[in-house]
């Protein structure tokens, strides 16, 4: 399987203006990363090597969450990540007709998103989008007959695409690039810029492009977990974690956003009030939960 792996591992390209970069889950927690628990925030406590003392299980009510250090110059080091630390935690998924492999990438945080908004190319929405931690993934599908590469799933915020092999900017052999979204770190098979949002050259900037900021995630990758191979695998002690990764968001979207539009034209802020309303639907309002918790950990991605 590991070998299957290392012939499409792909290479992660992050924006040449990134400021928010992937490390590995035991760099985030070495460097400050806390453990917060629900009626006992003024005691967060310090996450131990590979997450030991995390809870397990499943957590309804919200009870514990992660954050970066309290002081600012901890804060602000280890959103920038680190990307000598950075590697992939490979989930296998043998199935009938294809094997999926999934292949996470974790960045601990996410930077602020950016609009474009009518002719204004880059409107920057304050605190919108950020968030701490951030898990993505690609999911390489792989034909069980011969063993060669059907198409891949690029995860994109709270959605994603497949796209087919044959679209694939392949480089040393059979190996792909991964472009990583600015700030957001959306998967894309190649640079470019895509807005979401309502339309009409309104929308959020997902902007890729190549840099020298790259990751071979076939050279270093770690598998977490393999379907039907339990035993072979160990699992490390995060992977259990099933609480949120960071923090619910403490601002209003619409607030930070009337911020920036009181120095648009008028008809640029009914553009602006009309990209609200899906903003909360791309990032969410909770801190993010791990890879085992997504649908497509164990289901077919959608």
């Amino acid at each position: 399987m590991e070998d299957l792996f290392r012939a499409y591992a792909p290479y992660v390209y992050l924006h040449p203006d990134e400021a928010h970069l992937p490390s590995s889950v035991d760099w985030f927690f070495s460097n400050g990363a806390l453990l917060y628990k629900k009626g006992e925030e003024s005691q967060p406590v310090r996450i131990q090597p590979g997450g030991t003392n995390l809870p397990k299980g499943g957590d309804p009510s919200g009870s514990y969450w992660l954050d970066l250090p309290t002081d600012k110059v901890g804060r602000d080091r280890v959103s920038r990540g680190d990307i000598a630390s950075a590697e992939a935690y490979v989930h296998f998924k043998p199935g009938g007709m294809f094997t999926d492999i999934q292949v996470w990438m974790f960045y601990p945080f996410n930077g602020h998103a950016t609009a474009k908004i009518g002719f204004i190319k880059k409107v920057s929405l304050g605190r919108v989008g950020e968030h701490v931690s951030d898990w993505e993934h690609v999911t390489l599908r792989v034909r069980n007959v011969d063993g060669v590469l059907d198409r891949v799933y690029f995860s994109q915020h709270s959605g994603g695409k497949w796209v087919d092999a044959s679209l694939l900017q392949f480089q040393s052999g059979n190996r792909f690039a991964w472009y990583s979204s600015r700030n957001g770190h959306a998967g894309n098979n190649e640079p470019g810029l895509y807005l979401q949002g309502p339309g009409n050259g309104v929308g959020i900037r997902n902007d890729w492009a190549k840099s020298n900021k790259v990751v071979d995630t076939g050279a270093r990758f770690v598998v977490v977990a393999s379907a039907g191979e339990a035993e072979a695998v160990v699992e490390p002690p995060w992977l259990s974690y099933q609480s949120k990764w960071g923090p619910t968001k403490e601002y209003d979207t619409a607030a930070e956003v009337r911020t920036v539009g009181k120095f648009l034209p008028g008809k640029l802020k009914n553009a602006l009030d009309k990209l609200v309303k899906v903003i909360d639907e791309i990032f969410g309002r909770d801190g993010p939960t791990g890879p085992n918790v997504k649908k497509s950990w164990t289901g077919d991605e959608v």
